[in-house]
């Protein structure tokens, strides 16, 4: 028979000899799983404390390390994988731990009431961590979905082809330049006219970045010679550059010579159209279905703009969501994605030139006012968007630098487009656009005032 003071509680064999209760056994299995029973079963307490504990940790110090490369540590497929697992173990080894603690108690009331604690415990640590892990692992989807291999680190068209023979003043190796197109087309349609095409340039050093818009009505965009459209149009594609894209869509033959490992044959084309008359390299392509934009704005909580005048806004936005005003602005107007939409595909006030320098500026505060933690934090919202309205050929490492430098504060220094007074879209001189690109470059390189914004 045991006999037990008054005010001194007996001894628990199931805690080593120290005085502990069944309750508090498992609350300590809880946050540090295996020391309840680290005199009892030393070799299961070290491996829970590893994995329930000093793992978890050293995970943490890892992002605190690395919280300047959020974006590029987090779209790593190995790093979710890494993550993924670390989770399940994180799990795992509490439930195991209070498993420990419970079997080990002798049967009784307090047996019971810690059997119930131990299942409330495990599950309000499994709940949030599950969720955790459903986020990586989606994110891992997108990014299978999203980020296209070409199987070379060969940017995808070189100014080495262009139409002066690579002659001229050779392109800086700090520059890296994306090719952004959009199109009417609706959320996982590809084959269509790309009447948005942007060359946005960054001078990696500064993160200075220039943005030129390239007409849509642009006329004979020309080709390398030896190349497969070269052959075919050996005086400039006949037609206006938005419909490159869908003349490959639909020819196959022409399509397959293109072929570059899971790339759009037609992204493909037009990057290397663009960049032999413009005499620049093209290092990757982002493709956006223009329908799927209003979401992806929706989804980063909207854009503020000031507008100096009236906007007419078309009556044909696809996707809108809401009715909406037949014009905006003059002033602070608070733009949803539907808005935004309109906003970047109104000619009606002007012409496909004004629209050009809408959307520009649209992205100018798109840019500004999303930092890339933002993008982070609203990535469950944003991840269902992008998986049917983006395809790029960035890397995701290329990607998530483009994320951490819009952390530490985007720089949109310079913008302007191929069309009237510099450049005339119906018949241009490319040598005058690759000129008017070269000057851009080099303000962003020099941080010199660009004269033609």
């Amino acid at each position: 028979m045991d006999v037990v003071l008054e005010g001194v509680p007996a001894p628990n064999e199931a805690s080593g000899g120290k005085v502990r209760g069944p309750a508090g056994a498992v609350l300590a299995s809880l946050v540090m799983p295996g020391a309840p029973s680290f005199f009892r079963r030393r070799a299961l307490s070290v491996v829970l404390i590893f994995f329930g504990v000093l793992v978890p940790l050293a995970a943490g110090l890892f992002a605190f390390l690395r919280r300047d490369r959020l974006a590029s540590t987090f779209f790593d497929t190995r790093v979710l994988w890494t993550v993924q697992a670390a989770i399940a173990l994180f799990v795992l080894a509490r439930l195991v731990g209070v498993t420990e603690v419970i079997r080990s108690r002798r049967p009784g009331t307090a047996k019971r009431a810690a059997t119930w604690l131990a299942v409330v415990g495990v599950l309000l640590v499994a709940l949030p961590a599950g969720w955790g892990g459903y986020r990586a692992y989606k994110l891992g989807d997108v990014i299978d979905d999203v980020f296209l291999s070409s199987g070379s680190s060969d940017p995808l068209a070189d100014s080495g082809e262009a139409a002066d023979g690579g002659a001229g003043e050779p392109e800086s190796d700090e520059l890296f330049n994306v090719l952004l197109l959009g199109g009417d087309e609706g959320p996982g349609r590809w084959a269509l006219r790309t009447d948005t095409m942007i060359l946005v340039s960054i001078h990696e050093p500064s993160g200075r970045i220039a943005m030129l818009s390239i007409p849509r009505n642009l006329r004979g965009v020309e080709f390398p010679p030896d190349s497969p459209m070269g052959r075919e149009f050996p005086g400039g594609f006949p037609d206006l550059a938005n419909a490159i894209y869908p003349y490959v869509y639909s020819n196959e033959e022409m399509a397959v010579q293109y072929q570059r490992g899971e790339l759009s044959p037609e992204a493909v084309v037009l990057a290397q159209g663009l960049s032999y008359s413009l005499d620049v390299t093209i290092h990757d392509y982002v493709l956006v279905n223009m329908q799927g934009f209003l979401e992806i704005v929706d989804a980063l909580g909207g854009v503020t703009m000031t507008l100096d005048e009236r906007v007419p806004m078309p009556g044909n936005v696809p996707g809108a969501k809401r009715p909406y005003p037949d014009s905006i602005g003059p002033g602070v107007v608070e733009m949803d994605g539907t808005i935004a939409l309109g906003f970047a595909r109104s000619r009606s006030g002007d012409s496909d030139y004004g629209r050009m320098g809408r959307q520009r500026q649209l992205l100018e505060a798109l840019a500004s006012q999303t930092s890339g933690s933002d993008a982070l934090v609203k990535f469950p919202d944003l991840a269902n968007v992008l998986k049917f309205t983006v395809r790029t050929s960035l890397s995701t490492d290329e990607f998530g630098m483009l994320v951490d430098r819009m952390r530490a504060g985007a720089d949109i220094q310079e913008s302007t487009g191929l069309g009237p007074p510099f450049i005339n879209p119906g018949n241009p001189n490319f040598e005058d656009c690759a000129n008017l690109l070269d000057e851009m470059q080099d303000a962003i390189i020099t941080g010199v005032d660009f004269p033609y914004s």
